[in-house]
């Protein structure tokens, strides 16, 4: 039969680290008045350590009055009391010490390839102490960020950010924020923050980053001078090509990103202009739009189409504001709640006014119409043979006169078709999906569908017959 006695083995060699009179290393840690000398056994730190292992050699070691004698300026003694206590006994209890002495330990394991060591800080840091991280991520970033061994500490803080970036980038210390760090981050496509929003922080962390202009604010730019404005450029150079500018909005673009248009590159300011304003397909090379930049659970449905459906259902032709935005909730995904009527009616019935979304096979189109009551058959019953709800056929015309269809024909287009219902023959409430005028948009199953003009005063589609790839149905509160 195979024993192990670990527990024994580890008090034995703890035993040793205190009590030996056999060392033969002499380590001295710390700098200035806050030093401390160790005495260690070369064999237990070469055997534990692949730093020391190689450190210790032959052709490394310094010998004074027969200790090897080495130097660690770098580690604290509180710090350097851990690993000794870790590398002769295996044991470590990380709830007795500060998050910031744990972070300190973490940067030693590092330097020590105490991979063992690395792994359970980091995971300790992750899920014991996320609060503390949540409210030090710079801190922890710039320590940690530039050790390939700490990957998963460093994805989680930018995940947090990404998740949740308004405090972050709201805090007093981020126009300190390393270089490297802010372009990694800027770099994600999840993160969760409106294009705009990200070039206000760029500006004010690149003035800050900037010698001669440090002081200034960006509402400063009409006193940059020349020089002033080919500094800043030098600084924001690396981040320019991962901003989304065609994803601002052209009120934003000319009241915040055209004041320093000196720092773009000019073909790509007049590829922006051209296509804010007159609509043009951009030459330069589109990243793909953030996460943060979807309505939260759509697959396709954008904030830019969030807009402008909003500034129609206000009927307002001059656009609509961050402020004045209508709230989208998600109701029903096709192929996450299925597609079919009793799907689409549990989930979508007596919740208000609502916008169903239509994304078209094998297209970027998409096209949809706002209900400006919502749908509400009601006539609901248990299909004890099919196991399942189903619905009577108590079916009336709805015809308020604020129902309208649209399109869009991409997921960053910015310039829809809005058909307006006539008056009659508005949306058609059966048992259906979605029935918006005599044919003007018809869905019966959820995949196969029909757009003629006839009770509604835009065509929008130029084909009478459609494959639906996914549908979307939104609650809408103004």
């Amino acid at each position: 039969m195979k024993a192990r006695f670990y527990d024994n083995l580890s008090q034995d060699f703890s035993q040793l680290l205190e009590d030996a009179d056999d060392y033969n290393v002499k380590i001295k840690v710390g700098e200035n008045s806050k030093t401390q000398e160790f005495r260690a056994h070369s064999v237990i730190l070469r055997a534990r350590s692949p730093y020391f292992k190689k450190a210790l050699s032959d052709s490394w070691v310094t010998i004074k009055d027969g200790s090897i004698v080495f130097n660690k300026p770098n580690i604290s003694p509180a710090v350097f009391t851990l690993i000794l206590k870790y590398i002769y006994s295996g044991n470590l209890d990380l709830n007795k010490i500060s998050n910031t002495d744990v972070l300190d330990l973490l940067v030693a394991s590092d330097e020590l390839l105490l991979r063992e060591l690395l792994d359970h800080i980091q995971d300790y840091l992750i899920k014991q102490a996320s609060s503390w991280l949540k409210s030090n991520l710079i801190t922890t970033l710039h320590t940690v960020f530039q050790l390939s061994c700490c990957k998963k500490l460093v994805d989680y803080c930018l995940d947090s950010i990404c998740n949740n970036p308004k405090p972050f980038f709201s805090s007093e210390n981020f126009s300190s924020l390393k270089k490297s760090i802010f372009l990694e981050l800027i770099k994600r496509d999840e993160l969760k923050i409106e294009e705009v929003d990200i070039w206000e922080h760029l500006i004010k962390w690149g003035i800050f980053q900037t010698s001669g202009i440090r002081e200034m604010k960006p509402s400063d730019v009409k006193k940059f001078l020349e020089k002033d404005f080919k500094n800043l450029k030098g600084t924001l150079d690396p981040f320019i090509p991962y901003i989304r500018f065609h994803e601002i909005s052209s009120k934003d673009f000319y009241n915040k990103v055209r004041p320093f248009r000196k720092i773009l590159p000019e073909s790509l300011f007049e590829d922006v202009m051209s296509f804010l304003m007159a609509g043009t397909e951009p030459k330069q090379r589109k990243l793909l739009a953030r996460v943060g930049f979807f309505i939260d659970g759509s697959k396709f449905f954008t904030r830019n189409h969030a807009d402008v459906i909003s500034s129609w259902i206000k009927r307002k032709d001059t656009g609509i504001s961050k402020e004045n935005r209508s709230q989208f909730t998600l109701l029903y995904r096709g192929t996450r709640d299925g597609l079919n009527v009793n799907s689409f009616r549990q989930k979508v019935n007596n919740q208000g006014p609502a916008i169903a979304v239509v994304k078209i096979k094998d297209s970027e189109t998409i096209i949809g119409g706002f209900n400006a009551t919502g749908w509400s058959n009601n006539n609901q019953y248990y299909n004890s043979y099919s196991n399942s709800y189903s619905y009577n056929h108590n079916n009336y015309w709805n015809n308020n006169g604020n129902h309208f269809i649209f399109s869009f024909k991409g997921i960053r287009d910015k310039i829809g078709i809005i058909g307006r219902s006539t008056g009659s023959s508005g949306v058609y409430d059966y048992n259906n999906m979605l029935y918006f005028g005599s044919s003007d948009l018809l869905l019966h199953d959820g995949i196969n569908g029909t757009c003629n003009q006839n009770s509604y005063d835009k065509r929008i589609l130029d084909t009478n017959n459609f494959i639906a790839e996914e549908l979307e149905v939104f609650k809408v509160v103004n």
